[in-house]
């Protein structure tokens, strides 16, 4: 065993029963200043090491005794999805490559292998690193709380929030329902010079079309039957804050008119009032719906729907970024133990794979809520199927079939056929393909312009 020590540097574990092998990779790797390297000769062994000594990156051996390279992935993305793996494989093992990648590999190398390989690879994930770093130190100054996530649409989320944050733009966050719209504005708040100022979330569903204009804006004593006193709105409650409006698409035209007016001016009136209240306050709104089905509808105004559009940002449903699941379960885990005071440390593997396969409709609201009744109903420290609500248990999840028949002979050849057999049976649609291939979409365009694949 290798090792190299210096402050902050990558950390990496190479595990692989030939002993020739580990020798080659410490001497290939061992002046590489980044890294510090580990070397495990068999899996058990491998993971023992994991339990004291976390590891950045895996790199494993495919073809092992005992417990194979495919199984130690298994156990490690079970227990740490935050390690990136990378599996060693044979030129003549390009299935077992594919069902690597499909178990979470973050990708493959063939063996003999050349330090220039390894230092690509390497590159890459460091660069990956980096913007997850970046993401978790956002997440901690801008309290992202469960916006957690991988996936290349959540990269592209998080950065839009650090652009927009300190600016004083209106923002328009669009989204299917439990997607953590509300949790997107908070973070925008945190990253504003309003931070410290009052964030007023409002969901515009829940209010009649009676009341929202009370609600929204107050009302005078007398303005109506039961007005017995003057009351504040949510506006004047947000002054020098921030005031988030979900489901804005929810709002009648009569309020519509009396927004469009804060947004031009800064200024309402309360209902039965005729005093003009100034307002400062940030307006982030929030829709599940079509806005522009709604204005060709004519339910909603062409002329608030431009005021709102200045910069939109999207919540990407949860079917769309299932490599983010582990990482989800393992978050609202560690959170529902805290708040249940159990120690439940582990969610069996054929409990893991139906939650990375199911659907979710409800997308992260319907996910939280599924682990916080799977550990009230768990009395051990393993999550098991039988815990879940019944429609996760009985759901119908499609298998994916790779059942492909190849004919090219090199590894690269077959994975850039598979790729391009998935693209077309599912017409190239991208998030589609990828959640096929188990590989996240970035990954699948970055080697879609590898590979040179053109659509037929």
């Amino acid at each position: 065993m290798v090792t190299t020590v210096t402050e902050k540097k990558t950390h990496l574990l190479y595990v692989d029963d030939e002993a020739a092998y580990r020798n080659i990779f410490c001497r290939e790797m061992g002046e590489d200043q980044r890294v510090t390297i580990e070397t495990a000769a068999d899996g058990p062994t491998a993971l023992r090491m994991l339990e004291t000594r976390r590891a950045d990156i895996v790199l494993t051996d495919l073809s092992m005794p005992g417990m194979d390279g495919i199984t130690l992935l298994q156990e490690i993305h079970r227990r740490y999805p935050e390690i990136f793996v990378l599996i060693l494989t044979g030129v003549n093992s390009a299935h077992e490559a594919v069902r690597a990648m499909k178990a979470g590999a973050y990708d493959y190398i063939l063996k003999p292998f050349d330090v220039t390989t390894l230092q690509m690879q390497l590159e890459k994930i460091l660069q990956h690193r980096h913007l997850l770093d970046n993401n978790k130190e956002g997440q901690n100054e801008a309290h992202f709380e469960q916006l957690v996530g991988q996936d290349p649409a959540m990269y592209e989320l998080f950065e839009g929030i650090r652009r927009i944050g300190p600016t004083n733009i209106t923002v328009l966050i669009r989204g299917e329902s439990g997607t953590g719209k509300e949790l997107i504005a908070a973070a925008i708040h945190a990253r504003s010079a309003r931070r410290d100022q009052i964030f007023v979330p409002v969901n515009c569903a829940a209010l009649t079309e009676g009341l929202i204009n009370s609600a929204l804006f107050g009302h005078e004593k007398g303005a109506f039957t039961d007005a017995g006193a003057r009351k504040i709105g949510f506006f004047e409650l947000a002054q020098g804050g921030t005031i988030f409006l979900d489901e804005i698409g929810e709002i009648p035209l009569q309020t519509q008119v009396a927004l469009l007016r804060v947004l031009e001016l800064g200024t309402f009136h309360r209902v039965g009032g005729t005093e003009t209240i100034q307002v400062d306050t940030r307006i982030i709104c929030a829709t599940n719906k079509d806005l522009e089905a709604a204005m060709r509808e004519k339910i909603f105004r062409e002329d608030l729907f431009y005021r709102l559009n200045v910069v939109t940002l999207t919540a990407p449903p949860l079917r769309d970024r299932q490599s983010d699941i582990p990482l989800l379960v393992n978050f609202f885990l560690r959170k529902f133990n805290r708040e249940s005071g159990k120690q439940i440390s582990f969610v069996d593997q054929a409990t893991m794979n139906r939650l990375c396969a199911y659907r979710w409709p409800g997308n992260v609201r319907e996910l939280s809520n599924a682990i916080e009744r799977a550990v009230a109903f768990c009395p051990g420290s393993e999550l098991r199927l039988k815990h879940f609500p019944a429609e996760l248990q009985h759901a119908v999840v499609a298998e994916k079939d790779f059942s492909l028949q190849l004919s090219s002979s090199s590894l690269p050849e077959i994975e850039a056929e598979v790729i391009g057999k998935v693209l077309e049976e599912k017409h190239w649609n991208l998030s589609q393909a990828a959640e096929a291939l188990g590989i996240a979409r970035g990954t699948l365009y970055s080697k879609i312009k590898h590979y040179g694949i053109v659509k037929n």
